[in-house]
C-alpha cells in the first residue's frame, strides 16, 4: 500500500469508505449518528411522518415500516413501501431520499439519481443534496457525475455551513476519495461543532488518511466522548491502523523506559569504574613507597569492591545481550516500517538492513555461549633436568617470599615473564591449583641472577595475593566480548549505524577500565612484595631491564623476521643479528626512553613504568637479611642454563615453524644455529 501525506491509495480508501458508509446512514434520509445500523432520532422521524399522517394515517405507518425495512437492508420490501408513499405524496422529501438510496443499492442508479433530484426540488436541505451526490457517485467511471457530486459538496460548505451540511459534504468527500475536500469539510465541522461527534468522527478519518495517527486517535476519542458507539470506534481503529499504532506507541514507551534504565546501568558501571580507579591510584601514589602494610590494609575493602564490581559488570553484560538483540531487531523493523510509510522500498537498502540485523543478532547470540579457551601450553616445557640451577633458584625465591613454588616452566621466544594458575576454581581458591611460569628467552640476555630473583619475587607476589586464583568470570566476559567484536567486524557489521557494534565497543572499554584497574593495584602490591624481599632498587633494575630488552628484542627481531620473509629463507638465529641489519643505537635509545616515560592510560593493566621505578627507589633496600649476600656475587641469568645455544635454537625453531606454517619461508629450518654473524641481541 502506498501512502502519502496527500492521501491513501485505493486499498486505503476502500477501508475508509467501507467504514464511513457502513456506519453513516445519512444517505437513508436523516442526520442519525454513525452506527453499525442506523439509530433514528424518534422525534425527527415523527416530524417526517406528520405531513403523511395529515394525508392518510396509514401512510405514516407505511413510512415507518419502509424505514425499518431499509435499516434492515430488506430493500425490496423497503422499495415497495416507499413507492406506495411517493404515489400519494410525490413531494415528500424524506421518502424520496430514502427511495433514492434503495434504488442505488438495488442497481437502478439512473432511477436513484432522478428520485434524488425530485427530493432536492421538494426540499433544499443537506440531506437531499447528499442523497443526490450519493446516487451520482454510484455511476462508476462517470467523471461528469463525480464532478457534480463534488460541486454539491462544495456548495454545502459555502458560507456558514451547518453541522449537517458539513457532515454531508465530508461523507461525499470520503466516497469520492477526495482528501482535500474532506479536509475542508473537517475544518467546517470544527468551526460549527468542534466537540460534536460528527466533527471528531470525520476528523479521525481525515487524519488517519493523512497518516497522522496520533491526532486521529485523539479526534476519535473526542467522538467517542460525544456519543460515537464503542463498536464503531473499534472498527475505525482496526481499519485505519490507529489501534496498531497505539499498541506500537505503548510498546515504544515501555522500550524507551527500559532502554533508559539499561543505559543508566552502563553509566553506573562507567562511574564506578572511574571512582574505583581514582581511589586505587590515589592510594598507590600515597602509600606505594611506604614500607609498612598501609597500602595492603587500606585497599583491602577496595579489592573486595573490585571483585563485586567485576561480578556485577559480567552479569550485566550477559543480561544486556538480549536487550541489544531486541534493540537491533526493533531498529531494523522501524527502518523497514519507515520504507513502507514513504511509499517505496529501496531493495538494496532493505537487503542491507536485513543482513545487518541478522549478522548482529547472530554475533551477539553466539557470544553468550563462548567460554574461556582451555589453557594451552604457551611454549615448550622446561624440565628440571634441562636447567636444574634455574629450578633451584625458583624454589629459593619461593622460600624467601614464603609461598609455594611453580610446578611448571614454559619457555617462549620473546621477553615475557608471567605466572598463571590452572585447575578448577575450587582448587585454585584452596591454593591447590597448578602454578606455572612463562619465561621469555629473549629477556635473559644481560639479566643478572639477582635481578631475576627480584622479578620472580614480583611474580610470586601474585600467587601470594591470590591474584591468579579467580578470574574465570572476567576472562569469560572478555572472551565473549572479543568473539562478538571479531565476528561482527569480519562480517561487515562494524557500522556507525549498528547499535550492537557501539554496545560491544563501549562495554569492552568499560569492562577493561574496571578489570584492569584492579590489575594495576595487583601489580603495585606485587612490586612491594618483591621489594620487601630483595629491595626496591634491585627490582627497579630488573623491571628496567625487562622494559629495555622488550624494546630491543622487538626492534631487532622485526628486522630478522622481515629479512627471512623477503628472502624466503629460514632464520638462522632469532637472537643473532647480521651486521648489515643493525638497528641504529640512537633509535633504540629513543624508543626505550619513550617506553620508560609513557604516562599510560586508565586501560593499562600495569601502572606507568616510570612511576613504578620511582616508587621502588623510594621504597629502599630490602629489610630481610637473607637477600643481603646476593650483592657480593651476581652472575648472569644465562648461567642457570647449561646450554644457551641449544635453548636459543629451540626458540628459533618455533618461530621458523610459525613462518613456515604461514607460507612465508621455503627453506627447511636449519638443524643447528650457524656461527655468530654479529652482535647478540
Amino acid at each position: 500500500m502506498v501512502r502519502s501525506r496527500r492521501g491513501w491509495g485505493p486499498a486505503g480508501w476502500l477501508v475508509l469508505v467501507t467504514i464511513a458508509l457502513g456506519t453513516t446512514p445519512a444517505a437513508a434520509g436523516g442526520p442519525s449518528p454513525p452506527a453499525r445500523g442506523p439509530r433514528r432520532d424518534l422525534a425527527e422521524e415523527e416530524a417526517y411522518a406528520r405531513p403523511l399522517a395529515a394525508i392518510d394515517p396509514a401512510l405514516a405507518r407505511t413510512f415507518h415500516d419502509g424505514t425499518a425495512a431499509l435499516d434492515a437492508r430488506r430493500f425490496p420490501e423497503a422499495r415497495a413501501a416507499l413507492e406506495k408513499i411517493v404515489a400519494r405524496a410525490p413531494a415528500h422529501a424524506p421518502t424520496l431520499r430514502r427511495l433514492s438510496y434503495v434504488l442505488s443499492e438495488t442497481g437502478d442508479v439512473d432511477g436513484a439519481i432522478a428520485t434524488a433530484r425530485r427530493a432536492c426540488a421538494a426540499s433544499a436541505d443537506p440531506y437531499s443534496d447528499y442523497a443526490l451526490a450519493n446516487a451520482l457517485l454510484k455511476k462508476k467511471g462517470d467523471s461528469a457525475a463525480s464532478s457534480e457530486a463534488a460541486e454539491i459538496a462544495r456548495r454545502l460548505l459555502r458560507g456558514n455551513a451547518s453541522e449537517e451540511a458539513a457532515g454531508a459534504a465530508a461523507t461525499i468527500a470520503v466516497e469520492r476519495q477526495d482528501l482535500e475536500l474532506l479536509g475542508r469539510a473537517v475544518e467546517a465541522l470544527q468551526r460549527v461543532a468542534p466537540q460534536g461527534m460528527t466533527a471528531g468522527y470525520m476528523a479521525a478519518l481525515y487524519l488517519a488518511a493523512r497518516g497522522d495517527l496520533d491526532q486521529a486517535d485523539q479526534a476519535l476519542a473526542r467522538a467517542e466522548a460525544a456519543g460515537l458507539p464503542a463498536e464503531v470506534v473499534t472498527s475505525i481503529r482496526e481499519g485505519t491502523g490507529i489501534g496498531r499504532h497505539r499498541l506500537l506507541m505503548r510498546l515504544a514507551r515501555v522500550a524507551v523506559g527500559g532502554l533508559a534504565l539499561w543505559l543508566l546501568g552502563l553509566l553506573l558501571i562507567f562511574v564506578v569504574g572511574r571512582i574505583m580507579s581514582r581511589v586505587a591510584l590515589s592510594a598507590v601514589e600515597r602509600l606505594a613507597p611506604d614500607r609498612s602494610d598501609a597500602l595492603i590494609v587500606e585497599t583491602r575493602r577496595l579489592r573486595r569492591a573490585y571483585a563485586g564490581a567485576i561480578g556485577f559488570a559480567a552479569a550485566y553484560y550477559f543480561l544486556s545481550i538480549p536487550v541489544v538483540i531486541a534493540l537491533v531487531l526493533g531498529l531494523g523493523s522501524l527502518a523497514v516500517y519507515a520504507m513502507l510509510l514513504i511509499g517505496w522500498i529501496p531493495i538494496k537498502l532493505l537487503i542491507l538492513v536485513v543482513i545487518g540485523v541478522l549478522i548482529s543478532m547472530w554475533a551477539l547470540a553466539r557470544s553468550i555461549f563462548v567460554r574461556r579457551v582451555q589453557d594451552t601450553d604457551p611454549g615448550p616445557r622446561l624440565l628440571e633436568a634441562d636447567a636444574p640451577a634455574l629450578w633451584a633458584l625458583l624454589r629459593e625465591v619461593a622460600a624467601q617470599v614464603g609461598t609455594r613454588p611453580v610446578d611448571l616452566v614454559y619457555l617462549t621466544p620473546g621477553t615475557e615473564v608471567a605466572v598463571a594458575e590452572r585447575g578448577t576454581m575450587t582448587a585454585r581458591l584452596r591454593d591447590h591449583g597448578q602454578r606455572y611460569l612463562i619465561l621469555g628467552v629473549g629477556v635473559l640476555d644481560g639479566l643478572t641472577q639477582r635481578q631475576l630473583r627480584a622479578v620472580l619475587a614480583h611474580e610470586y607476589g601474585h600467587f601470594s595475593h591470590r591474584d591468579t586464583a579467580g578470574g574465570d568470570l572476567a576472562g569469560t566476559v572478555r572472551a565473549s566480548l572479543l568473539a562478538a567484536i571479531i565476528r561482527l567486524a569480519s562480517a561487515g557489521g562494524a557500522s556507525v549505524l549498528n547499535p550492537a557494534w557501539h554496545f560491544l565497543r563501549l562495554f569492552f572499554a568499560l569492562f577493561q577500565r574496571i578489570t584492569l584497574g584492579a590489575s594495576r593495584l595487583q601489580e603495585v602490591l606485587a612490586d612491594r612484595f618483591a621489594a620487601a624481599a630483595y629491595g626496591g632498587p634491585t627490582l627497579a633494575e630488573g623491571l628496567a631491564h625487562v622494559v629495555r630488552r622488550s624494546v630491543e628484542f622487538e626492534a631487532k627481531a622485526d628486522v630478522i623476521i622481515k629479512r627471512a620473509q623477503e628472502q624466503r629463507r629460514a632464520i638462522a638465529s632469532l637472537y643473532v643479528l647480521p651486521p648489515e641489519g643493525a638497528v641504529p643505537a640512537q633509535d633504540l635509545e629513543t624508543a626505550i626512553a619513550k617506553a620508560m616515560s609513557e604516562a599510560g592510560s586508565p586501560y593499562d593493566s600495569h601502572p606507568p613504568v616510570g612511576r613504578r621505578l620511582a616508587w621502588l627507589a623510594a621504597f629502599g633496600a630490602a629489610s630481610q637479611p637473607a637477600s643481603a649476600g646476593l650483592a657480593t656475587a651476581d652472575p648472569a641469568a644465562w648461567e642457570l642454563f647449561p646450554d644457551r645455544a641449544s635453548t636459543e635454537a629451540r626458540m628459533t625453531a618455533i618461530v621458523n615453524g610459525r613462518l613456515d606454517a604461514a607460507g612465508h619461508i621455503d627453506v627447511p629450518v636449519p638443524a643447528s644455529v650457524a656461527s655468530p654473524l654479529g652482535p647478540r641481541l
